[in-house]
């Protein structure tokens, strides 16, 4: 890491200044909205930005843990609110990824699967590693898909800090250091769990798995200090704003108008399914927003958390789409390639 010691002194930086000028202008999320904009802010000089992987997957591991302790009993019992949501939200998915692929494909030339990796809303490690087998472009397709997450992570909570209306709930009962210690042991022993079987964002899974185990059942009740919440949120604002590292200028200003032709695109029909899962279930706005809006799961869900919102509403939309992307992705790939492009 010696090599890489100046950029990541460099980002972190940039990272506090963006995360500290939010937090005095008290805007909502401010450690992971502002943190990320700092790292774009530091791309635009002409600096390399870098984040370790063990740090960044640090950061997601104790994002995990944060919202998994805002699970409760009450909030389990809510369950029965979510399947007609959930319904929603896939066939919002489905909805994105096909008109937005065609309207790619269609008025900006691209390639079939290009157009539909480029609109798939989230699961990027997924869409990424399908991307390479189908030797599609994936200098477009990141571009694309960062440009949509910074605007939502970036811009998207000072937007629900004037909708939303502020809540009145007391202070969360803070864990005691042997009981943080013990819920992040269990967190990466399930992480490693998790990683084995398979399955998904492991960090993530496994921290929220570890707290939700111990807070919601109150073997160990609290949630993490106030400052290692933070801690979190500006770890993956970090990990977003890196994500931009190597793309030139060039391919940033050619891939401006395409990029915020499909984020429209695909707000409006995330918009329009968050609408009918309020009107279905009388689910607050801003849990809606956060939950359909199209971007990457991490970054959407500790945005959530970091909103005050309702983390199992979040959290059980963001994951079921990344399940579902997942899935479909293979699928969807055999189909592009018996009808060519």
């Amino acid at each position: 890491m010696p090599a890489n010691l100046l950029p990541f002194c460099l980002t972190a930086l940039a990272g506090f200044a963006g995360g500290l000028a939010f937090y005095l202008a008290k805007l909502p999320a401010p450690w992971l909205s502002g943190g990320m904009v700092g790292v774009v802010l530091l791309l635009a000089t002409g600096r390399k930005a870098y984040m370790p992987d063990a740090l960044r997957d640090f950061g997601i591991l104790l994002a995990g843990v944060a919202m998994g302790s805002a699970i409760t009993p009450e909030m389990l019992r809510a369950l029965e609110r979510y399947p007609v949501s959930l319904l929603s939200l896939v066939l919002t998915t489905f909805a994105i990824t096909i008109i937005g692929g065609y309207f790619m494909q269609r008025v900006f030339g691209w390639r079939k699967e290009e157009g539909l990796l480029a609109s798939m809303p989230g699961a990027l490690s997924a869409v990424f590693a399908m991307a390479s087998e189908m030797k599609a472009d994936i200098s477009r397709i990141l571009t694309v898909q960062t440009f949509r997450m910074f605007i939502l992570v970036g811009v998207l909570p000072s937007i629900l800090g004037v909708v939303a209306i502020p809540g009145q709930s007391p202070a969360p009962e803070i864990v005691t250091g042997s009981g943080f210690a013990i819920v992040m042991a269990l967190a990466m022993v399930l992480s490693w769990v998790v990683a084995r079987l398979g399955l998904l964002s492991p960090y993530l899974l496994g921290g929220m798995l570890a707290a939700a185990l111990t807070h919601a059942t109150d073997l160990i009740p609290g949630a993490p200090p106030p400052f290692l919440v933070d801690l979190a949120m500006a770890l993956v604002g970090l990990f977003a704003g890196s994500r931009l590292s190597g793309i030139s200028w060039i391919d940033l200003k050619r891939l401006f108008v395409p990029g915020l032709a499909l984020f429209v695109l695909t707000m409006v029909i995330a918009l329009i399914g968050a609408m009918a899962a309020i009107l279905l279930t009388t689910t607050p706005v801003p849990e809606a927003l956060i939950a359909f809006a199209p971007g990457g799961l991490e970054a959407m869900i500790v945005l959530g958390l970091g909103l005050g919102l309702d983390p199992l509403y979040v959290s059980s939309h963001h994951i079921a789409r990344f399940v579902l992307i997942t899935a479909v992705l293979p699928v969807l790939g055999r189909w592009i390639l018996r009808s060519g492009t």
